[in-house]
């Protein structure tokens, strides 16, 4: 008995500490250039020296309050960010604010048109200084974003984006097996005489949290929506550029006025991309999206009453892929050399056996967060959201760390390039519990405070 009157004590104390004793929610945002300087390296294939500035890279901010409980989200446009950046950062909003580490999420939008991020010790000189530089511009953003905090109201609005974005897995009928959509062995009808459609789903669900002054006047928001970023055309142009999510980002604050400020993070999209990549019409593309952002920011649905903000970390440790079992013909049926993907074989199997993955869950009212840091695939993202006790979920990946592809068991069946090792470095017991252990702190969250 003494036990349970405890713990109900504690779950009290913790619900008064997400409000404040009116129920007043602040928010406050803030947005800092993170664009490389010319001449470093572009990230993803034939990774070119970049010669220019299309759009702006930036990291964008928010930081939510009420009562003693402050969330801070940061949107930036990186294809990841590794661990020892993350915690810099973090360690320097701490040094420069209350915000507590278990509170602060930064969000890479998985951008394919940004820089470089090599493997940490990794001795790349054309992009080791603006790295370096990182942890303290993503601070920076979050510290303004404190600062600017003021009253305001929450509104939660959401498109379904049924154009634009698919799932890239396609079944051959010769083996039964996966290949990826850019192959070109696809197109090659003696090779693969046929294919039996998509392995799996897409998520159309486009979100978009707003903050409003008392006046009206949007503060900024969050937007989540579940798509690779890599429409802008890098390959020809060799220029940075933010993707799809700077344009979304661009006409939000066209559509609302230059403080409204969007903050994006990525959904589960490790299997999920636009049906052409690196195209000149990237602008029109990317305005499906924005146009959807655009209406579920103008038909939001008002949260009425006091709006909780809550939040909580684990690091989980999780078995690594086992790199040394998988079979040269996993590779080789792509179209590939075995040795072409010796290296990133290597590197998976030089991993500790336990990898330590953060994960983290938060709330802003009836709306929340939960965190993967890889890249993972859509059916885990609706998985989340299925089993999460909120009415509104979203799954934000390579949070606060980057720990490759996380594909399900079908595809591990299936093979493809997500599931070859050095693509992918979390066993399939690993995803399955840090997927777990998010839906174990939703859980965790709407017990604190079940309003």
């Amino acid at each position: 008995m003494i036990n349970i009157f405890l713990l109900n004590a504690a779950l009290v104390l913790f619900a008064t500490s997400a409000l404040s004793a009116d129920g007043e929610l602040r928010a406050g945002f803030a947005q800092v250039d993170i664009t490389p300087p010319i001449g470093a390296i572009i990230t993803g294939p034939m990774g070119p020296a970049s010669t220019g500035t299309d759009d702006p890279l930036r990291a964008r901010a928010m930081v939510v309050q009420n009562g003693e409980r402050k969330l801070a989200i940061v949107g930036v446009d990186l294809v990841k960010i590794r661990r020892d950046l993350s915690d810099k950062a973090i360690e320097l909003v701490m040094q420069q604010t209350d915000i507590s580490r278990d509170g602060i999420l930064i969000c890479p939008s998985h951008n394919h048109s940004g820089p470089l991020i090599p493997a940490d010790g990794d001795n790349n000189k054309l992009n080791k200084a603006y790295i370096d530089t990182l942890p303290k511009l993503i601070a920076d953003s979050i510290v303004q974003a404190n600062k600017a905090l003021q009253p305001a109201r929450l509104s939660i609005g959401r498109s379904l984006v049924l154009e634009g974005h698919i799932n890239r897995r396609l079944i051959s009928k010769s083996d039964g097996l996966v290949l990826n959509t850019w192959l070109k062995k696809l197109h090659n009808l003696k090779e693969v005489p046929q294919v039996l459609g998509s392995e799996s789903v897409i998520d159309p669900e486009l979100w978009l949290v707003r903050f409003d002054a008392p006046d009206g006047k949007m503060l900024g928001s969050l937007v989540n929506f579940t798509c690779h970023p890599c429409l802008h055309d890098r390959i020809l142009s060799h220029h940075w550029s933010a993707d799809f999510p700077g344009v979304i980002a661009d006409t939000l604050a066209k559509e609302f006025g230059p403080q409204a400020v969007c903050v994006f993070t990525q959904g589960a999209s490790g299997n999920i991309q636009p049906p052409v990549s690196w195209t000149p019409d990237w602008k029109e593309r990317s305005a499906v999206f924005a146009k959807a952002a655009v209406e579920a920011a103008k038909t939001a649905m008002a949260v009425e009453g006091p709006v909780a903000v809550d939040y909580m970390r684990r690091d989980v440790d999780v078995p690594r892929c086992n790199a040394e079992a998988q079979r040269p013909e996993a590779i080789t049926r792509l179209g590939w050399r075995a040795e072409s993907f010796e290296g990133a074989k290597q590197t998976a199997a030089a991993m500790p056996r336990m990898l330590n993955v953060p994960v983290s869950a938060a709330r802003i009212g009836p709306f929340a967060i939960a965190t993967n840091a890889g890249e993972l695939f859509v059916e885990w993202g609706i998985q989340v959201k299925k089993r999460s006790p909120f009415p509104h979920t979203i799954l934000s990946e390579l949070t606060n760390h980057w720990v490759g592809y996380e594909p399900t068991e079908l595809a591990f069946r299936h093979e493809g390039y997500e599931t070859l090792a050095g693509a992918n470095f979390v066993s399939l017991e690993g995803i399955q519990k840090l997927v777990d252990t998010a839906v174990e702190m939703l859980e965790d969250l709407k017990k604190r405070d079940p309003h």
